[in-house]
């Protein structure tokens, strides 16, 4: 009886830089990770490696933000019978963007530059729940390691970790959040910071 292949991983994204930056970081903790950097590739690679997740990119060719090449890859994967499991990325998130690429069925959301502990956490829930599908089983439940708290409670936390991180360079801080120097600002008077 031969051991199943280790989960793979298909990142999808035009950046060399990100593909070799996944490659670094997910290899050895998650799982092997082949990339693409063309959307035409995408779907021969999809049938050749059968990856358990894949990385999506939803911007492609310079100039584009607003994710519809993304989404309508996303939407053309998950109607395949047998999907892998879809982790979406972008360096140019909003809340919309996010609501849209889950309602059309992706896994989880995260944006670029990413947190490194949280890409790693993300993939390896999405690999168990490729598993799981994969073998017929419901999904893992996601282990929480700290109680759910409201979103304005998180935000405001991640724009104080930002700021102490920057150490109060606000141009740095906002950089890190993927915000405008502008919005950055409203957000530290919305919360008193």
């Amino acid at each position: 009886m031969s051991s199943a292949p280790s989960p793979s991983i298909l990142l999808l994204d035009d950046d060399p830089d990100v593909g070799i930056a996944a490659q670094l970081l997910l290899q050895r903790r998650v799982g092997p990770v082949v990339c693409l950097r063309r959307p035409a590739e995408l779907f021969a690679a999809l049938d050749r490696l059968q990856p358990a997740v894949l990385l999506l990119d939803l911007n492609f060719g310079p100039g584009r933000t607003n994710g519809e090449q993304g989404l309508r890859l996303l939407a053309e994967v998950c109607a395949r019978p047998t999907p892998p499991v879809v982790v979406v990325l972008t360096a140019y998130a909003d809340i919309d963007l996010a609501v849209q690429a889950i309602k059309r069925g992706a896994f989880d959301f995260i944006t670029k530059p990413w947190d490194n502990v949280r890409l790693i956490a993300t993939c390896t829930e999405a690999v168990q729940r490729s598993q799981a599908m994969r073998d017929g089983q419901a999904a893992p439940t996601p282990k929480l390691t700290e109680p759910l708290r409201p979103l304005a409670e998180q935000e405001r936390a991640a724009v104080m970790a930002a700021m102490a991180d920057a150490q109060g360079n606000l141009s740095a801080a906002a950089r890190a959040l993927g915000l405008s120097r502008a919005a950055l600002y409203r957000r530290l008077e919305r919360y008193g910071l």
